[in-house]
């Protein structure tokens, strides 16, 4: 009987301090943590590297306008030239002629026009006028002496001689290609003893003084690139060499694409060609 208490006993107490056990503890939160949440905070973004093309602030595609021969193509690519420089010219000798032709045409007409006002004056003498005092001769008398005279038609002749005067020394104006400004040469693409056509590009003048870099950013990362933002360039054929630039442009459209299209300026742009393929980095 007392065995029976003693093993009754013992299963209880063996029960109470299974039930009074603590539970076992929650891993404690790691104290790197909120350190590394902190450190996401203050990192900046990521770097951003685009690819960008060269392109030059000013060019000019010089054409003539007149279907004439060229006699001389004075300049090659890559050649540098200075503003006003004689790069082309054409057949002188056929718009000299007409320019000359038109200077006579003029004299004529001016000759016609004399003729056409003495005759008005001998009118208005029949009729018994001073032609001298035009304010006592009445309306109708001067337009009958305008019209028998042809002093009126003489006098349209005239301005239509002096018309084709201008347009003619025009032509010969241009018939020289000059330089608009200091730049470099590109893309010759005519040459001496070809018939020119009209708006049929001769060469380009390209500005090598002002550079930009025009590249294109994702609408999300536009607001990283403001007006005046600082970039690196770094052209594909010179690994080697960083070149500086600005943004200068924001075009504010965004394309099918989701991409805005940035030009930066270069501050110097010694070894770039216009429509180089180049690195874009934001600083």
């Amino acid at each position: 009987m007392k065995i029976r208490i003693l093993i009754i006993m013992a299963a209880v107490l063996l029960a109470g301090c299974r039930s009074g056990s603590p539970a076992p503890a929650e891993p404690a939160a790691s104290a790197e943590e909120p350190a590394a949440k902190a450190a996401e905070q203050v990192l900046p973004p990521a770097s951003l590297s685009m690819m960008g093309k060269v392109v030059a602030v000013r060019h000019a595609d010089m054409s003539f306008e007149t279907v004439l021969p060229i006699s001389r193509v004075n300049v090659h690519d890559g050649q540098r030239v200075h503003r006003g420089q004689v790069l082309a010219e054409l057949d002188q000798f056929k718009l000299r002629n007409a320019v000359q032709q038109q200077r006579h045409m003029v004299e004529q007409a001016m000759l016609q026009v004399e003729q056409a006002r003495l005759q008005m004056q001998d009118v208005v003498i029949a009729q018994g006028y001073d032609p001298d005092k035009a304010s006592s001769v009445p309306e109708s008398v001067l337009h009958n002496a305008d019209v028998k005279s042809g002093y009126a038609l003489s006098q349209s002749s005239l301005e239509a001689a002096r018309t084709q005067l201008a347009a003619a020394e025009h032509a010969l104006r241009d018939g020289v290609l000059r330089a608009p400004f200091d730049g470099v040469v590109a893309n010759v693409a005519m040459q001496a003893h070809q018939l020119s056509q009209p708006g049929q590009t001769v060469c380009r003048i390209i500005d090598a003084s002002a550079l930009s870099v025009e590249f294109r950013v994702m609408e999300a990362d536009l607001a990283r690139f403001p007006i005046g933002a600082r970039l690196n360039v770094v052209p594909v054929s010179a690994r080697g060499t960083m070149y500086e630039a600005v943004v200068s442009e924001i075009n504010p459209v965004v394309d099918a694409q989701g991409a805005v299209t940035i030009r930066a300026r270069l501050s110097k742009a010694d070894g770039l060609f216009e429509g180089m393929n180049a690195e874009v980095l934001l600083k």
